[in-house]
């Protein structure tokens, strides 16, 4: 017995699909979407640079001053171990601010963009099916 035959490893089941592509074009076009994504890409940068150079003043600090490293702070704790910990501690401080960052920034816009795209939605689908209607009438718009 295959893992497709017992449900296992097939396809994703599928999602509610997005907004057309001209409904994503309109919205990418929004002040609030540029907004979010220079604020998404600036925090990420700043973060992995947070990280990566924590992480490379460990390396040097290891490479080139070793008697530093190698001082106790107490008892078999030494100086490099507690900054090899400290990795933990910085990263798990990156992943909190991450998840500030998302929830206080990021949702929010992005809640109102979905709201956005979804309106852009509903009133070209009101428009086409408006259009159907007349269309099938053979009725042209008229004004008052």
């Amino acid at each position: 017995m295959s893992r497709h035959s017992m449900g296992f490893g097939g396809p994703p089941p599928p999602y509610e699909t997005g907004p057309e592509p001209a409904d994503r074009q309109s919205v990418s076009r929004e002040p609030a979407y540029q907004s979010l994504r220079r604020s998404h890409r600036r925090f990420g940068v700043r973060a992995t640079a947070v990280a990566v150079g924590g992480f490379l003043l460990y390396v040097l600090l290891s490479s080139f001053v070793p008697g530093l490293m190698n001082t106790p702070v107490s008892g078999h704790l030494t100086v490099g171990l507690a900054l090899g910990l400290g990795q933990f501690v910085l990263m798990g401080v990156i992943v909190w601010r991450y998840l500030v960052h998302m929830r206080t920034r990021v949702t929010p816009v992005v809640r109102g963009l979905r709201g956005l795209a979804r309106h852009h939605e509903t009133a070209e689908r009101e428009r086409t099916a408006f259009e159907a209607r007349t269309a099938a009438r053979g009725e042209e718009f008229r004004t008052w």
